[in-house]
């Protein structure tokens, strides 16, 4: 959506002052609205908002929020204490910045400007239309406050709250010497009856251009040195509905009878997928050339910044021999890579206010410290890969865990990650360099079916989707032996092992943290997999640092297993499945899809050894369930002298599923969950001469 004020100064300071007026000014409470005590909109909801509202003024640099909230039950009085989260303060360190009559920054360590939260006001309306307004002024109110860039908070509590109550308030968030167009987050946690939404944007655009006022130069540029010249939106809102401008220039939606924001199990990020209304300020409109402008000149810049050094060449000339296949260079110079220490993974990494900046630190300097962050560390990549004559090229992506990539909303800023795509023997390999201990050609999950941005070998802007993975991929495997008392008891030991993202996570884990740590967290998650009474303790954990081997955990297990009565034992058919539950609960008005982040296949194989003297009762039946294409299952066992073996396969070959699905998902999952818990009895031999 293209959007273009059209605004005088003199008018525009008159409309901020008008609204600044109405700022301290509260709605008289409704019969009806006092008298509430459920909604039919909203059944079975703890409140609702009976109105909301957010005024953006970009030229005067503040951001108001008003709320109306009507509280019908216990839990509703949770919205009583209301957080408001905020960067105090921005340090910029890149060239160019959003800035309105300004030298562009340039000093890695120069402060922006700060946000400061102000003209706090609000009060509590009882049923019987009691007012208690809030007293406490902004200095008292709690803080938690972080240096630099870090998220401050300010909470305040509404007063004297009870269940019927209407709950009040407005703040204001300034902020100076940058601009910030909104992100309107339409739907929220509750529903929304009535909502108003009013954007003043930079007065960069009047088409008269600007005087007075103190500014004697208008300009506004980008992150990447051009000038802005559009405001855009990139919304998602409901069928009808549409952002509108009036006559002063100002950009505005009304909208009523908005749902809560779906409470959904396995979802892909909200972002960009609930109502929502994005403003941005952009050099074009025309989307193939704004991704043509911003991948030239970021890659320009990026090409400056990987070009081979000497300690460049003498790392690759070491690393490297000419008779080495391709495969292998880039091998080798991966493994060297994933040495250094990835800042983002071991230390507390700070905000960056631009994701698709080219870092400041140069790769000598990465080397010599032999740290670097992700993008650096993936740069790294890049250079030495070209340098030892490969042909490689970055590819910047949105996460998967933050943002699914939209070519139409016309902001480098989603693409916050580079990944590296290498072209080996006519083959497209794709590495993720920068996520630590992640094994060469397998990407974390969230930058695996990652769309992107990346230039062709002709110089042409294209959109990108790294590869996806598939299910034996990331395989959790589970085998071992297990010894059966007559009493029931267990003893016994297991081998637990993790391949692909689960192995990654565990590293990392043990990265961040130490050993012990990895170990009490591990023993946490088999614990609330093995029956109840079993103690699971992990004696040891192989393949930590060895990315390319499975990482094992061996098990020791003790305790109660099985049911006693009279001569017969009865235990669970599969060790890890008997506190098994369905992961995805009944839902028939599934509205978004389901995102299982990436396929994976579980393997068990776990023998019983009966107690002298026992055997089964009866033989269990084998089971094989399909659904299409999407999850096989299939359990088989084998009964010998004294012993059992169950093996388990549960594949799962689909990362995303759309939301008409679900049932079908759903249903599998029943039956795989009913085929799982089984039991098997054992019955022990009657004595010789016995009745």
């Amino acid at each position: 959506m293209r959007l273009h004020a059209a605004l005088r100064l003199g008018v525009l300071l008159l409309s901020a002052a008008a609204s600044l007026s109405a700022f301290g000014q509260f709605q008289a409470p409704t019969q009806e609205e006092l008298q509430m005590t459920s909604d039919p909109k909203a059944p079975g909801a703890s409140a609702v908002y009976l109105y909301r509202e957010e005024v953006e003024d970009d030229p005067l640099h503040f951001r108001t929020v008003y709320a109306r909230i009507k509280v019908l039950t216990e839990k509703g009085k949770e919205l009583a204490t209301v957080r408001v989260a905020y960067q105090r303060s921005f340090t910029f360190n890149a060239t160019g910045s959003n800035r309105e009559g300004e030298d562009q920054a340039r000093d890695i360590n120069l402060e922006l400007g700060h946000f400061e939260v102000a003209a706090v006001s609000g009060r509590t309306i009882h049923p019987d239309g009691t007012v208690i307004p809030l007293t406490t002024s902004p200095a008292d109110l709690m803080a938690s406050q972080k240096s630099g860039n870090q998220e401050n908070a300010l909470t305040f509590n509404l007063p004297s709250v009870e269940v019927g109550s209407i709950l009040e308030y407005r703040y204001q968030l300034r902020y100076d010497r940058f601009l910030i167009p909104p992100f309107w987050q339409i739907q929220q946690p509750y529903f929304v009856h009535k909502a108003h939404y009013l954007f003043t944007p930079s007065s960069v655009f009047l088409p008269t251009g600007v005087s007075g006022a103190g500014r004697t130069s208008n300009y506004l540029v980008g992150e990447d040195g051009q000038l802005q010249t559009d405001v855009m939106a990139s919304s998602t809102l409901p069928p009808g509905k549409a952002v509108k401008q009036d006559a002063l220039g100002r950009f505005g939606l009304d909208i009523t009878d908005i749902p809560a924001i779906p409470r959904e199990e396995f979802t892909p990020p909200l972002e960009g997928q609930l109502y929502h209304v994005d403003f941005y300020y952009t050099n074009t409109f025309v989307q193939k050339e704004y991704w043509q402008k911003n991948t030239q000149h970021w890659n320009k810049e990026a090409d400056q910044y990987t070009a081979a050094t000497p300690t460049i060449r003498n790392i690759v000339s070491e690393a490297v021999t000419s008779s080495d296949s391709e495969l292998d260079k880039a091998k080798r110079l991966y493994t060297l890579v994933q040495k250094l220490e990835n800042t983002d993974v071991t230390r507390s990494s700070s905000f960056s206010f631009v994701n698709s900046s080219i870092p400041h630190t140069s790769l000598d300097a990465v080397l010599q410290n032999k740290s670097g962050n992700r993008k650096e560390i993936a740069l790294l990549y890049l250079a030495l890969a070209r340098a030892a004559g490969l042909n490689a090229r970055p590819e910047r992506i949105a996460s998967r865990n933050q943002r699914i990539f939209s070519a139409d909303y016309l902001s480098a800023s989603q693409l916050d990650a580079v990944v590296i795509a290498l072209n080996i023997d006519g083959k497209e390999v794709v590495v993720d360099p920068g996520e630590k201990l992640a094994p060469f050609q397998t990407l974390h999950w969230s930058h695996a079916g990652a769309g992107g941005i990346a230039l062709g070998a002709d110089g042409k802007v294209e959109t990108v989707l790294t590869p996806l993975q598939i299910n034996t991929d990331n395989t959790s495997i589970r085998v071992g032996s297990l010894t059966i008392s007559p009493q029931g008891s267990v003893s016994g030991t297991l081998k637990v092992g993790f391949i692909g993202q689960e192995a990654l996570h565990w590293r990392q884990v043990a990265l961040r943290t130490d050993s012990n740590e990895l170990k009490r967290e591990l023993e946490q998650i088999i614990a609330s997999q093995v029956p109840a009474g079993i103690h699971a303790h992990i004696e040891q954990i192989a393949g930590i640092e060895k990315t390319d081997a499975q990482l094992v955990a061996v098990v020791q297990i003790e305790g109660n297993l099985a049911t006693l009565s009279g001569t017969r034992l009865a235990i669970p058919r599969l060790f890890f499945e008997s506190r098994e539950t369905v992961p995805f609960p009944a839902d028939d008005a599934r509205a978004l899809p389901v995102d299982m982040h990436y396929p994976a296949q579980e393997q068990e194989q776990i023998t019983y050894v009966f107690p002298t003297g026992f055997a089964l009762v009866d033989t269990p039946q084998d089971a094989t369930l399909n659904w299409q294409d999407n999850a096989a299952y299939k359990l088989r066992s084998k009964v010998s002298p004294g012993s059992i073996t169950s093996a388990r396969i549960l594949a799962r070959g689909f990362t995303f599923l759309e939301a008409k699905y679900y049932n079908q998902l759903r249903d599998f999952y029943q039956k795989v969950t009913t085929t799982d818990q089984q039991q098997l009895v054992l019955q022990a031999a009657k004595p010789a001469g016995g009745q």
